[in-house]
């Protein structure tokens, strides 16, 4: 029974992902949610208090599972600039991978409703963090330089991805962003030295 639950529980937040991703999230309905994963519409109800806690929960789980994929992918690392690499190519990655996803995290990110907005944003604190960590650690080692602001750091670094990224998603996601990863990765570089 639990594992029946679970998976309701999934199909029902990738289903809320697909539709959001195509529709937005003021023209997304709970009835094309509820649709899409094949169950009542009543069913959402049983795991959601609205379509607002489908939006937040859907930034929390998945910004959760890319922290922590993240930190698994830099663990056995040690050079800081490697790991610096590694967490763009994974940012690439995640999202070309899942466009759907990408739609959500790049476009309802940017709420215009400022509480959903500041639910949404938090769930990004344990990223930066792991960015900032990163930072940290080639300062320590004095591969960054030890005069580097490690918070403007983690803005230009997420910045620069984040933009990227909603390049991509509002002009058709046509263009290989694997092409970037390395032209990305050395203007860090010059920046943090």
């Amino acid at each position: 029974m639990e594992n029946n639950k679970e998976n309701k529980f999934e199909r029902i937040l990738n289903a809320a992902i697909k539709v959001i991703g195509n529709k937005g999230f003021h023209n997304a309905k709970i009835k094309d949610i509820a649709v899409e994963a094949d169950v009542a519409d009543g069913t959402i109800y049983n795991y959601f208090q609205n379509k607002e806690d489908i939006l937040v929960t859907i930034f929390k789980i998945k910004l959760e599972e890319y922290v922590n994929n993240a930190k698994k992918e830099i663990a056995n690392i040690i050079d800081p600039k490697e790991k610096l690499k590694v967490l763009i190519k994974y940012h690439v990655k995640i999202m070309t991978d899942n466009p759907d996803l990408a739609k959500v995290l790049q476009i309802e990110l940017r709420q215009p409703h400022v509480e959903l907005r500041v639910k949404v944003r938090k769930n990004l604190r344990n990223y930066f963090r792991v960015i900032e960590e990163v930072i940290e650690e080639g300062k320590k080692n004095n591969i960054f330089s030890p005069e580097l602001d490690v918070y403007l750091a983690r803005e230009m670094f997420f910045g620069t991805l984040d933009e990227v990224i909603s390049t991509w998603v509002f002009t058709g996601m046509s263009r290989d962003l694997t092409l970037y990863i390395d032209k990305i990765y050395d203007m860090f570089l010059k920046a943090f030295n």
